[in-house]
């Protein structure tokens, strides 16, 4: 009898054990998964939501997730209609993302990239406020390279050309949004 209560103690402090390594070993999954999660893919996980984007001194920019791509997020206003589009490396503080992710399909093509966003702009010729490093710039996007984009400025925010305006070579880098207006 004392040697069955003897076993039945060991084969519990087996178990209990066995159950602590397991969820040491789930958490660490857990872990690791996190860390390969981007800004992009909880930007994906928030579609649909509301969020504020902190993207320069005291510029935000809010709106609810539209469209989310390797490089930037596209913002929607109260009506539906995008609002703004913002490149993820120029986002310092995301306030309203929820805990959750989707990470990017495994697809054949890749998401369309930042230059394909804004040439997109450029054809459809809206005029935007250009939120930049070196501050605001109103106009048109002319033209998008691999790394610049050429803005046809409207100094007065007429949606025509006005003297005063002029043709501005702007780095990508150097871009923190995109307005729409």
């Amino acid at each position: 009898m004392r040697f069955e209560r003897i076993f039945d103690d060991l084969e519990g402090q087996f178990a209990h054990q066995e159950e602590q390594e397991v969820r040491a070993v789930s958490e660490d999954l857990a872990r690791a998964e996190q860390a390969q999660l981007t800004l992009a893919d909880r930007l994906r996980g928030a579609q649909g939501r509301a969020v504020v984007l902190h993207v320069g001194d005291g510029l935000r920019v809010d709106g609810t997730v539209e469209e989310v791509g390797a490089d930037w997020v596209a913002l929607a206003g109260e009506s539906g209609a995008r609002r703004a589009v913002v490149p993820l490396p120029a986002i310092a503080v995301v306030e309203g993302l929820p805990a959750r992710a989707r990470p990017a399909e495994e697809a054949l093509r890749s998401p369309r990239g930042l230059g394909s966003v804004l040439r997109g702009i450029a054809r459809d010729r809206s005029v935007v406020r250009l939120e930049t490093a070196a501050g605001a710039l109103n106009g048109r996007i002319a033209s998008v390279g691999a790394d610049a984009l050429e803005v046809r400025t409207l100094p007065t925010g007429e949606p025509t050309p006005v003297p005063g305006s002029a043709r501005i070579t702007l780095t990508v880098s150097a871009l923190r949004a995109v307005l729409l207006r």
